[in-house]
């Protein structure tokens, strides 16, 4: 932005029972509260695999009625059985957090500022013609 340049930000409001309320706010803040109870979802999945971890290596009988599957069924419940049931609650667990990150982000909007890369280049003569005749034929078309 070039010094003395005013800029200018839009504000979208929300009315819920007479309170003025920021839109991107109050939609950041239905995501992260569906972002969390994800999370506490996708940990208590990893907790209830783990106790089915458990009891299929204490009673390989099982394994068949707790997962369905097992690599060396029905007598031995693996480490790669182990590895291969957990992979995909923590991928979920994983995701939900960081979906809960970016919920954050949405919901703090105001405060956060991000990054982003700004450069100039020179325009030729052919595209600076053909831009000019664009916005005076939208110009034109808006009136």
């Amino acid at each position: 932005m070039v010094a003395g340049e005013l800029a200018m930000h839009r504000i979208l409001w929300f009315k819920i029972g007479g309170r003025r309320m920021h839109l991107l706010k109050l939609a950041g803040a239905f995501f992260v509260l569906a972002a969390i109870l994800k999370v506490a979802e996708a940990a208590y999945n990893i907790f209830l695999v783990v106790d089915k971890i458990n009891t299929a290596t204490a009673r390989p009988e099982l394994i068949q009625q707790l997962f369905t599957w097992s690599m060396g069924a029905p007598y031995l419940f693996s480490g790669e059985d182990v590895l291969g049931v957990l992979l995909g609650p923590v991928a979920s667990f994983l995701f939900w957090l960081g979906m809960a990150v970016v919920a954050l982000m949405i919901y703090q909007s105001g405060k956060i500022v991000f990054p982003i890369e700004e450069y100039e280049t020179q325009v030729g003569e052919h595209h600076r013609a053909l831009i000019e005749k664009a916005t005076k034929h939208y110009a034109y078309k808006k009136k």
